[in-house]
């Protein structure tokens, strides 16, 4: 029954033919008007979705989990990252500060800006975070520049702050004061008065000269902007430009700070660029690369333009289909188009290779074609299914970016079976090939396949086992941060977050019922080794409070007074800042200092100061305020800030800001645990560490790393899933279809060779499967097995109606050529994926390329070996 099946089907493929072949130039009408309408509808319907969440079904566990939280605290969920670094503190306040306010200012573009470092509450209540001892050693600063600050607050100026610097240098040269810290003191003015005399603007940090931590997060501020996503809201490119361009204003009037922008929409932003990038070029060489290597196999203008022209009808209807099925390419069905260059344009070289060896026999178009249709449309047809089976196998698991490429890529080769089928002869029939020249055929194969093919299985075997050693060391990288461009900002500057448990985005989180579930489960939580801190809502009252508040009313007791005088001077003009820099010049030339460190500070500072008031002869009014501004500009903001500390009073939960609570409490009393890592837990092992270790604890815990890790799980099981389906479905389709259990298992061997020589090789290169190039080995088993099904039908063919005498003159057909550069174009179609930036597209492209190649080595010299064996015992038996 399946035999006469298969003579009925191959009897329509040939009058299919005839069909095509009589009304030619009606069907490639046809096929015009379907590619318009198709292109118009790709143009206008079709987009790309870069979000990494969309990859994987929401129905998973974990996923819940994720939406769970998001719905709970959405504020939390996909922000804006906006990371400000400076020189000084005061500079990364300043611009934090102006950030902060401008984005508020557009609430129609961010629904929420959240700056801890400009919160008003953490400005007046800032001091009583620190430990006591840090406030105590500050206060105690304080104390000692008492004088300086009330100086200063009186005279905040150029002019100011120099006489209190020439008194205090006096001080120390008359023995009534100590160096103490001057030095220091000295040597920053120094370096900003060179800076204004070269020309670089520079400013005076006076936080820094109170502060003694000088951790470089101190010089950072992160802002959190959750981007307006209502309906008519701009685009995100469109949100990130406004930034950017903010940021833009920031670094001119800044020159010492830096703004960078992450979080989601920066990433998938930048990503979505770069992927486009990778993709149009990698569609170009690809195609570039399969024209070249068409002029080589097939060496007939013709049959190229005509195969290059089915290629690209192919590809319209099937982007088309994808646009009016799935409505977006993901970023793994965004390679779709590489792929599908690379696996339809194998159905058109055989198809064509097989009518050009017909015309060369002597036999008219016509006839090559339905030839060609008997020959060939059997074993493109069973290639077509079992890759349509590759890529549908991924269809029914839950990693939904592989889902969505199966839908697209498994219907485009029934599209690109139906184009070769269809527009390829129609064209054919149009542009009319030539005869390609006679050639005088070798009556003898003299290579090693067929004089030793025992040793070339020996070989062959040695290296599986070997290669089945090593596929036990293949490892998976959750990490989808590690498929972007390292290049692009948004990834090193989440890659420098996560280089501190302060900012780092790797944070686990909990969602309990109520504070007090939240608090004891910080509690119990805070003793493993794998946990820096935990952070509740709770956790933002601070400790200590009764002798920090008397720390800080003790200091208020003497610097209250200083800080707000009651007739401070008006501003200097440019001679009274003339004066003050000359009386200061001539104190530090004068000045006998026994302390190298202090005089070589008022050296240093004494040669600034005269190569400076040289250059300011030409506009001494600007100089000087220029410098007047970037020694003094940070002092009103300090003394403001010490002001209010001062006032700080003892705080309570309920005393916290609703901008705070809402981000650690809902309306519902639902509350958040947030868990710190203890390590970088950007490496993998560390990240699934951290996540097992707390989700043993707390399995409703969430959290980019509990995602990634679990993400990780799905990922494999629809591996193993998809690559079960596959070999499942291909093996029955092939029993099916072949009948023959020696043929089946030619036909398999090659593909299962091929896959232990890919995994060994990955784990020989260090290479590691990830979330875009493990659709591989599911996809190689499908693809692979279109060439192992072409060699192992016409072997059929060649000895059924025998050839020659030997019955080994497989290699002397169309089909191994046609085999060897079907594979070659798909290795360089794959192989373009690797010149990316992208590196999931890259590595999806190389493994691609690896697998591919083994695949050419074991259809092409293992399999004729194998058929060499098979053949000998025959003839032994007969």
């Amino acid at each position: 029954m399946i035999s006469r099946a298969a003579d009925r089907y191959a009897r329509g493929l040939v009058q299919w033919m005839s069909f095509v072949h009589r009304n030619a130039a009606q069907v490639m009408a046809v096929t015009l008007l379907v590619t318009v309408a198709a292109l118009i509808c790709v143009v206008v319907g079709l987009r790309i979705n870069t979000s990494n969440a969309g990859l994987i079904s929401d129905e998973v566990p974990y996923r819940q989990k994720e939406i769970a939280f998001s719905e709970a605290f959405p504020q939390q969920t996909g922000p804006i990252v906006i990371v400000i670094d400076g020189e000084t503190v005061d500079q990364v306040d300043a611009a934090d500060e102006t950030m902060t306010d401008r984005l508020s200012l557009l609430p129609q573009l961010f629904a929420d800006v959240y700056s801890p470092g400009s919160d008003p509450y953490f400005r007046s209540h800032g001091l009583l975070y620190m430990d006591v001892g840090t406030l105590e050693n500050l206060m105690n600063r304080l104390a000692g520049g008492q004088a300086l600050l009330a100086a200063l607050a009186e005279d905040p100026s150029l002019r100011g702050l120099f006489q209190v610097l020439d008194r205090a240098l006096e001080a120390v040269a008359d023995g009534d004061a100590s160096p103490g810290e001057l030095a220091d003191v000295v040597d920053r003015i120094a370096a900003v008065v060179q800076a204004q005399t070269e020309g670089r603007p520079a400013e005076l940090s006076w936080r820094s000269l109170i502060e003694t931590d000088d951790d470089p997060d101190n010089r950072r501020r992160i802002i959190l902007a959750l981007p307006e996503r209502e309906l008519g809201a701009i685009s995100d490119a469109e949100r990130l430009s406004v930034i950017r361009g903010i940021a833009n204003d920031i670094s001119a009037a800044y020159p010492g700070v830096t703004v960078r922008l992450t979080g989601s929409d920066a990433l998938e932003q930048e990503e979505l660029e770069t992927v486009s990038r990778g993709g149009l070029a990698a569609g170009i060489l690809s195609f570039l690369a399969v024209t070249a290597l068409l002029i080589l196999g097939l060496r007939s203008g013709r049959l190229i333009l005509s195969v290059l022209t089915t290629l690209v009808v192919g590809l319209i209807w099937s982007l088309a289909f994808a646009t009016l099925t799935v409505g977006e390419l993901n970023l793994l069905s965004v390679a779709f188009a590489v792929l599908f260059i690379g696996l339809a344009v194998d159905f058109g070289i055989h198809f064509a290779l097989r009518v050009r060896e017909e015309l060369g026999i002597g036999r008219d178009l016509a006839a090559a074609l339905r030839e060609a249709a008997e020959g060939v449309g059997r074993a493109l047809t069973l290639s077509a299914a079992c890759a349509a089976i590759g890529f549908f196998a991924f269809v029914p698991t839950a990693y939904r970016g592989l889902a969505e490429l199966g839908i697209i890529a498994g219907s485009s080769m029934v599209i690109a079976l139906f184009t070769n089928l269809t527009v390829l002869p129609a064209l054919l029939t149009l542009t009319r090939p030539r005869s390609p020249p006679s050639r005088q055929r070798r009556r003898r194969d003299p290579t090693t396949i067929y004089r030793r093919p025992g040793l070339i299985l020996v070989v062959a075997g040695i290296a599986a086992v070997a290669s089945l050693a090593l596929v036990p060391n293949v490892r998976f990288d959750v990490n989808p941060l590690n498929l972007q461009d390292p290049r692009n900002e948004s990834v090193e500057t989440i890659l420098d977050l996560s280089l501190s448990s302060r900012t780092t985005p790797y944070t686990i989180d909990i969602l309990a019922p109520d504070l007090a579930t939240a608090d004891a489960a910080a509690a119990m939580l805070a003793d493993q080794p794998v946990v820096d801190r935990v952070v509740t809502l709770s956790s933002f009252v601070p400790e200590d409070q009764d002798e920090k508040l008397w720390l800080l009313d003790d200091a208020a007791l003497f610097l209250g007074p200083v800080l707000a005088p009651m007739d401070p001077l008006p501003p200097p003009d440019t001679q009274e800042r003339q004066a003050a820099t000359g009386t200061l010049l001539e104190t530090l030339q004068s000045a006998s200092v026994e302390d190298d460190e202090l005089r070589g500070a008022m050296d240093r500072l004494a040669t600034a100061l005269a190569a400076f008031e040289g250059r300011a002869m030409r506009a001494p009014a600007q100089a000087y305020e220029n410098l007047d501004q970037g020694l003094i500009a940070g002092l009103p903001g300090l003394l403001d800030d010490l002001r209010i500390a001062f006032t700080a009073d003892a705080v309570q939960l309920e005393d916290l800001p609703p901008d705070l609570r809402e981000r650690w409490v809902t309306r519902d009393g639902s509350a958040r645990v947030a868990l710190y890592p203890a390590e970088d837990v950007s490496d993998n092992r560390a990240m699934r560490t951290f996540a097992e270790t707390i989700l043993a604890l707390e399995p409703a815990a969430t959290g980019s790393p509990v995602s990634l890790t679990e993400g990780s799980k799905v990922v494999i099981q629809a591996f193993r899933t998809a690559t079960a389906i596959a070999v499942v479905a291909i093996v029955a389709l092939l029993v099916v279809v072949l009948r023959r259990p020696s043929d089946v298992v030619m036909t398999l061997l090659p593909l299962i060779l091929a896959g232990l020589y890919t995994l060994a090789t990955k784990v020989v290169l260090g290479l590691s499967l990830n979330f875009a190039n493990i659709i591989v080995l599911p996809l190689l088993f499908g693809l692979g097995v279109s060439s192992s099904v072409h060699m192992v039908m016409r072997r059929r063919r060649v000895m059924r109606r025998g050839v020659d005498d030997e019955r080994h003159d497989l290699l002397r057909t169309s089909t191994p050529r046609a085999v060897l550069f079907s594979a070659l174009t798909t290795a360089a179609s794959f192989g373009s994926l690797a010149i990316s930036a992208h590196r999931g597209m890259s590595s999806m492209g190389l493994l691609l390329t690896i697998a591919i190649a083994y695949t050419l080595v074991s259809i092409l010299i293992v399999l004729p070996a194998i058929m060499r064996v098979i053949d000998r015992r025959s003839e032994r038996a007969s």
